[in-house]
């Protein structure tokens, strides 16, 4: 999704100048959807000051009374889906098929809650011992922030926007979210929805560049879903203002194919475990380790898997777009930095607008950004290791990614990596781990 930012005014007078605009353009044919206002930080300060307010009344109905606008929030996604599902489609790039499963995730979470929140809730009573002979009783309670801002990413910007926001609406919290300025036409839609049902006015959004910072500087608890740069930005922000906040940060989750693999089935399945959904997960395969004996072979097998990759019979169009045209632009720049620094392209390679090749990197090292940076895009690092060991070592390092797949043969090695990797999750021989969507409990 591209958008640009722009002044409504010319004149430089603080009495007239509006908030600038924001235009959303979709990634599929470079149309615009909608051009959006923004918030000033000052606009942000005013929502959430009303938030704040509205949060007594909200907390005050308790968690029975709070599930039941939560159940009204359900009916108006239902029977808004097919819009809602179309607009998500449009400003992400995706296909129906994909922005309707995204819907479903979210559909998933709120039905979770709402079946567990009372359980979740409820109070506990352990029994302490200060000192032989005497006891007291203690209560533990949670206490529900007045305030939550939740800042999502442009991946998933339904699902995980409502993985944070609807623990927090059953908690008794107010949210504000701010969704990623690439993709924030659905939960505004989703905002005006609530509104709609005759719920308190506790869950609204703020958009724009200048929204995210203050939603840190006025809410009571945060949370973060994207970057590592960015998140510690976020934290930074958070302790000196000594609020908690909970970060969901990239990383870059590797496979490691050991000489004895089926190397048919692992360059297939790591291909798919890469380039699905063009790379935008961070589950995604964006590193590759290799034994020495068996790098060659591999290596000529995934390039025949990513030059194939692509559209099947059936998917439908628009199958292959990238959300964030900047995001392309960040793939192109680590390809280019691992090429000047003597990596060798096998295939792709290539990008322009929402679109970029599958890519395969060999002779790739910790020097270039591919290795060290999270891509998000459709590029396959391939780094060749003398054994077991190094390629462990390796997948260890930082950045590590939030899964890992082992190729081989040999269980007794495979055994020994889950233990070694926990607790991140570690398919053997197995790709779902780089595929499965996110979930939220």
């Amino acid at each position: 999704m591209r958008t640009a930012q722009h002044s409504s005014s010319q004149v430089p007078d603080a009495r007239k100048v509006r908030p600038p605009m924001l235009t959303v353009i979709a990634p599929a044919d470079g149309r615009v959807v909608d051009t959006v206002a923004t918030e000033t930080p000052a606009a942000v300060r005013a929502i959430v000051e009303r938030l704040r307010d509205n949060a007594a009344l909200w907390h005050s109905l308790g968690v029975v009374g709070r599930i039941h606008w939560l159940t009204a929030f359900r009916n108006w996604l239902l029977d808004n889906r097919d819009a809602l599902t179309t607009l998500l489609a449009t400003e992400t790039g995706k296909t129906l098929s994909e922005a309707d499963a995204e819907f479903g995730l979210a559909l998933d979470a709120l039905d979770h809650y709402r079946a567990h929140g009372a359980e979740f809730l409820g109070g506990r009573h352990p029994q302490v011992a200060l000192r032989p002979g005497a006891a007291m009783q203690l209560a533990v309670a949670r206490p529900a922030g007045a305030v939550v801002g939740v800042i999502g990413p442009w991946t998933y910007p339904l699902a995980l926007a409502l993985y944070d926001a609807l623990p927090a609406l059953v908690a008794g919290s107010a949210v504000v979210v701010k969704p990623s300025s690439e993709t924030p036409l659905t939960l505004r839609a989703l905002a005006a929805g609530w509104s709609t049902t005759g719920a308190p006015a506790v869950f609204e959004t703020v958009t724009g560049h200048d929204a995210g910072p203050a939603v840190l500087d006025c809410v009571d608890y945060v949370r973060f879903t994207g970057s590592v740069e960015t998140g510690k930005v976020v934290a930074l922000r958070a302790a000196s203002r000594l609020i908690p906040c909970c970060l969901d940060l990239g990383g870059k989750s590797a496979a490691v194919v050991l000489s004895d693999a089926d190397l048919d089935r692992a360059a297939a399945s790591i291909a798919l475990g890469g380039l699905a959904n063009n790379g935008q997960s961070c589950n995604c395969v964006e590193r590759i380790y290799v034994e020495n004996s068996a790098y060659d072979a591999f290596l000529d097998r995934l390039v025949a898997e990513a030059a194939a990759f692509g559209p099947i019979l059936g998917d439908e169009i628009g199958t292959g777009v990238m959300t964030s045209a900047a995001q392309v632009e960040l793939v192109r720049d680590q390809v280019r930095d691992a090429l000047l620094k003597g990596a060798t392209l096998r295939c792709g390679g290539a990008g322009a607008a929402h679109a970029f090749e599958p890519t395969v990197l060999a002779d790739v090292d910790p020097t270039m950004a591919v290795l060290t940076q999270q891509t998000l895009g459709p590029v396959l690092p391939v780094a060749r290791v003398a054994d077991a060991g190094e390629a462990f070592e390796l997948a260890r390092r930082s950045p590590a990614g939030p899964c890992l797949s082992v190729w081989t043969a040999d269980t007794t090695a495979a055994a020994r990596a889950v233990g070694r990797f926990a607790p991140v999750p570690v398919g053997v021989n197995d790709i779902s781990v780089h595929v499965a969507r996110p979930r939220p409990f």
